[in-house]
């Protein structure tokens, strides 16, 4: 079954994977756009964001080449951001062949070990959670993930995001998380061939600059860029810088089937 999902478009695929602190609508702006550059644009709620249930094992990788499948999407270009593009390597690792470019911005690395400042941001997250305070929660992620100066109506949107995430995990228990792609014998970040991009902003936390630096290592094809004025949610912040990255991107991906 596929996720949910928004879909705009008609020609090669275009497949966004959000922030763990959003959900799909943070491409809301961004369909319409990548539609009108003639592509076909998939925004989906990855498992226990938006509309997406959490069941069974947790394999976001899987679940986004289902949704593939199902919608007789071939392969795709996939851009992701933070929680999303991990999930886009995980996916580009499993499944090389039906990804024709990749965008990872603001993505999270397995080699780096997460700072005192993005662990403190995550404990207060934890800790409002614990005591059932949900607003005290989406409060603890607007503070830690978007820029002190942001406008007002950045900040409730992501405040709206995350309170619908919050208050559909609270309804069950979470199920155990599926097998790490990068943990199996001959699945790493080597296999993934295609045009990729790797940016982080200029204002975001330092842990994914260190991370940016260690996949641009692994993978010395990747473009590496540093997005002006950006913090973590760069297609939120500065929506034509991530868009310029973004047409470069999907212009050096080889021509191919938008479908099966």
């Amino acid at each position: 079954m596929a996720l949910p999902h928004e879909e705009m478009g008609a020609g090669p695929a275009v497949v966004l994977l959000h922030a763990g602190v959003a959900d799909r609508t943070m491409w809301a702006e961004h369909l319409p756009w990548l539609a009108q550059s003639g592509f076909r644009a998939l925004a989906v709620d990855l498992p226990g964001f938006g509309e997406a249930p959490l069941e069974g094992a947790v394999a976001p990788w899987t679940e986004v080449l289902m949704t593939m499948d199902e919608l007789e999407i071939e392969r795709a270009a996939l851009v992701g951001v933070s929680f999303g593009g991990a999930v886009a390597q995980r996916v580009a690792v499993l499944a090389p062949e039906r990804v024709v470019a990749l965008g990872l911005i603001s993505s999270p690395a397995r080699e780096v070990e997460p700072s005192e400042a993005l662990l403190a941001v995550w404990e207060a997250e934890e800790e409002a959670l614990g005591r059932g305070d949900i607003e005290g929660a989406v409060q603890a992620v607007v503070e830690g993930w978007t820029q002190p100066d942001a406008p007002p109506a950045l900040r409730e949107r992501v405040a709206e995001m995350q309170r619908r995430t919050f208050l559909a995990q609270e309804q069950g228990e979470q199920p155990p998380e599926a097998q790490d792609p990068l943990e199996l014998q001959g699945f790493g970040l080597g296999r993934i061939a295609c045009p990729v991009l790797i940016a982080a902003g200029e204002r975001d936390m330092g842990d994914f600059h260190e991370a940016a630096e260690a996949l641009a290592a692994e993978l010395p094809q990747a473009g590496h860029a540093v997005i002006l004025g950006a913090g973590h949610l760069a297609p939120l912040e500065t929506p034509e810088a991530f868009r310029a990255l973004v047409s470069a991107l999907l212009a050096s991906a080889p021509e191919r089937p938008a479908s099966a």
